[in-house]
Formats: structure tokens, sequence, C-alpha cells
């Protein structure tokens, strides 16, 4: 293999590091507030919630770099945190109940919003890609179409909280809160691995 080819190998995984580590850290506190939420208080949950985003959101911020997604979860839980210290008992125990619905839903909005900017996934693949490729079609694209995929996948996880939500059993916060989403996010997560070893396959 040319040098030439090995740079366009090496370029072709760099671009396709998506999904690494750092957007899965992302997920942790909307994850967290969901277990919270449904064994405590919706007051615990949303404080642990940000605080965990804060964590979480601080690296990116001091390197002058902030992302959207971290951002996005710092104010999700601080509206949470508000309606959980200031509303009447009525509402608190009514978006305790919607609580995961509402989240994702939140978080559908975030993703599909930086599609409007700079899609969500791409903020952590520069991380791993050089300045110079951040204007290449084949990074643009790869990105507006993993941005997408996983802002549906958090889109399609709404119905399913909402009826959780509704039938409030235990049979059904197992399924629809817990099962359908980790299914959801398996499935998201190997249709992004599949998108980088196919990158990999072309490129040798």
């Amino acid at each position: 293999m040319s040098t030439t080819q090995i740079s366009t190998h090496q370029q072709a995984r760099a671009e396709h590091k998506e999904a690494g580590f750092g957007i899965y850290l992302a997920f942790i506190p909307w994850v967290l507030f969901a277990f919270i939420a449904q064994h405590s208080t919706l007051k615990l949950a949303a404080i642990a919630a940000i605080a965990v985003s804060g964590a979480i959101a601080l690296p990116s911020l001091l390197k002058g770099r902030p992302k959207l997604l971290e951002l996005g979860a710092i104010l999700a839980f601080a509206g949470f945190t508000l309606v959980a210290f200031n509303a009447d008992a009525t509402t608190s125990e009514w978006v305790a109940r919607y609580a995961r619905a509402i989240a994702a839903t939140l978080l559908s909005l975030i993703a599909f919003g930086s599609l409007l900017f700079i899609p969500f996934t791409e903020q952590y693949a520069r991380e791993s890609v050089p300045r110079q490729f951040w204007s290449s079609p084949r990074f643009k694209q790869t990105n507006r179409q993993l941005t997408t995929m996983w802002a549906t996948v958090f889109a399609a996880m709404v119905p399913a909280h909402v009826i959780a939500g509704a039938i409030d059993t235990h049979k059904a916060n197992l399924i629809l809160n817990w099962a359908i989403p980790v299914v959801l996010i398996m499935w998201a997560a190997k249709r992004t691995a599949a998108a980088s070893n196919g990158a990999d396959e072309e490129t040798r």
C-alpha cells in the first residue's frame, strides 16, 4: 500500500469516529436522569443530571470548543430543576411521570436542531480529524446522516415513553422505558459502526 493510500485510509478511519466515546459519554446524564426519576424523586434526578452534565461539558468549555449536545443537556436539566423545585405538586407529579418522554423529546430537538448549524456528531468528529478535512463533502455528508439517524432514534423513543407513563405499570416501564430504547440505541450504534467499517473497506 502506497503512502498516499495509507493516508487516505487513515483519514477515512478518522472521519468515522463520530460516535466515539465522547458522544456516548454525553448520553450519560440523560440515562442517569431516567434511572433516578424512576427510582427516586424528580428533584434528585434533575440535580444529579445537571451536575453530571456540567462535569462532562467542562473539558470542552475549557478548550473553547463547547458542544451543542452537552450545552443542551445543561439547559434541559436546569429546566427540570426549576420545575422540580417550583411547580406545584400536581405539575411535579405529571412531569415526573412523563420525564423520560420529555427528556427524549428535548434530546431529539437538540439533535435535529444541530443540523441547522453543525451536526452534533461533527463536533466530536472534529476532535480526531485534521481541520483541512472538515469541509470535505464526505465528512459533511456522513455527519449529517449520522446526526439525522440519532435524532430520529431519540424521537422514536418518545411514543414508547408516553405510553409507559400513561399505563404506569412495572411491565410497561420495563418494556417501553428501557427495553425499546436500549434496542434502538444499540441499532444506531451498530449502524454507526457499520458506516465506519464500510469506509475502511473502500479505502483498502
